[in-house]
This record gives structure tokens, sequence and C-alpha cells, in this order.
């Protein structure tokens, strides 16, 4: 049986989700030490998306000790097949776009678009051995090319007809 994401009503999809990126908040970073100091603030204005509607949000640097050289919006699928000996998760990049360049004006809300591929997405979905899922991170790279990059898994959903 394949089990897909549907629509449970408006208060759900119209919720944004904040985030703030610090280098307090980064994961996976041998010393914090190392980063650079910034903060960048932002929201999407959904995680459970109509795949037939842009993602759409902003995202605003606060401050950063060093110059900015991009910032970029990645759409990632995940699959994930599995057996009785394991499972396999493959995360291959669909979309990546530049939503600044250079370095960018402090407080300045940069608004985030990016419409879903129709070629690589479909609706989110699950099985008991399969999975499709997917991902958005917010790529900022540093003129040093130190990368920052947060991750916000999404669901995505057809509306009905």
């Amino acid at each position: 049986a394949v089990v897909s994401t549907q629509s449970t009503g408006p208060q759900v999809f119209f919720s944004g989700v904040p985030f703030t990126i610090t280098p307090q908040s980064l994961e996976n970073i041998r010393e914090v030490k190392s980063v650079p100091n910034f903060k960048i603030s932002g929201v999407l204005d959904r995680a459970i998306c109509d795949i037939e509607a842009p993602l759409s949000g902003n995202i605003t640097v606060e401050h950063s000790a060093k110059p900015i050289k991009s910032i970029e919006l990645q759409l990632v699928r995940v699959e994930t097949c599995g057996c009785a000996e394991g499972y396999a998760k493959d995360a291959t990049e669909i979309q990546n776009i530049q939503i600044a360049e250079g370095d960018v004006m402090r407080g300045l809300a940069i608004p985030i678009h990016m419409i879903f591929p129709r070629l690589f997405t479909c609706v989110t979905t699950a099985t008991n051995n399969f999975k499709i899922e997917f991902e958005v991170n917010v790529v900022i790279v540093l003129q040093d090319d130190h990368l920052i990059t947060e991750n916000f898994p999404i669901k995505l959903y057809r509306p009905k007809s």
C-alpha cells in the first residue's frame, strides 16, 4: 500500500518554519572557534508544500564576520529502499538555485522562491520497503569558501482536483 501525504486542513500548510543559524546551532563541526561569527535568520513559509506551488519564504543576514560569496537553495530527493538485510538511502541534489550573490546587505530580507521541477519531484511517499522524501538545504558560501548549511525536511503533496 502506498501512503502519500494528503491535505489535513489549511492551518497546517500556512504555518511558517522560522530558523536562525549561528555557529552554536551548527552540527558536525570540530571546533566552533574555527567558524566565523555570523547570524542568519529567516522563514520558510511552509514545510508541507503543494507540489504545484513554489516554495517561498525569506532569509536575512543579521551579521557576518566574513564576507559572503553566495546564498543558495538546494532541493534534495532522498530515496530509501529496504528489506530484511537493511536499508539503503540515496540523496540526490535535483535543483540548486542561487538566491543571492556577493556580500549581501545586512538586515535585508532576501526572498525565497523556488518552483519544484516537474520531472524530478513527486509527492512524498512511504511504504514498508520504500520511501521518497525531500529536503531543502539553505547553503551560505563565505568568501574563504566556508560552507554553512541548514537542512529542512519538507513534505510534498498534490492537491485534489
